[in-house]
């Protein structure tokens, strides 16, 4: 006679076995869809310029000209960014203040990525970063590839309103 255990994960298998094959991804979500953009994301990318807009729509250039940001086929990425004008310290060990202003001159995070086609976004859950108030966050932004392929330009959104633009060049 069969346990109650082994019936429940037999009843259970049986159910997954039966999703897997009736599942099928939202339109525009299929796998095929997900992977294209994935070889295409796929790299390391150096920061081009980072813009925001504000609620008229008004655009303002931000210190931060230099950065790398790198996508991998197992679905890993990594961001930094550093503000314009970044200083060596004075003395082998660093001032409070000479902490102070490294620390606000740099932004830095990694973790794993999720591609959503339909949307056409790519969401940063951040595992890691210099800033600990980012970990357990999930950062959705919006892509766009150049036609050549070279840049790629990543949106920052309040709901519809563009807040962020980046513009990233393919390392060569």
């Amino acid at each position: 006679m069969m346990s109650a255990r082994r019936l429940v994960s037999g009843a259970l298998i049986a159910g997954a076995i039966i999703v897997a094959a009736v599942w099928r991804p939202a339109a525009g979500q299929s796998r095929a869809d997900v992977e294209q953009i994935r070889e295409q994301l796929v790299g390391s990318y150096r920061l081009v310029w980072y813009n925001s807009y504000d609620t008229a729509g008004r655009e303002t250039k931000l210190p931060y000209t230099f950065g790398q940001i790198s996508y991998d086929r197992a679905g890993r990425m990594s961001a930094q960014l550093v503000r314009d004008g970044q200083r060596k310290f004075a003395g082998a060990q660093p001032t409070d203040q000479e902490r102070l202003t490294a620390y606000a001159s740099f932004i830095s995070y990694f973790g794993a990525y999720e591609i959503d086609p339909a949307r056409r976004s790519v969401t940063h859950h951040v595992e890691g970063s210099m800033n600990p108030n980012m970990v357990g966050s999930h950062l959705t932004r919006y892509f766009e590839f150049s036609p050549d392929g070279r840049s790629l330009f990543l949106s920052v959104k309040d709901g519809e309103r563009v807040t962020g633009r980046l513009q990233w060049d393919r390392y060569r």
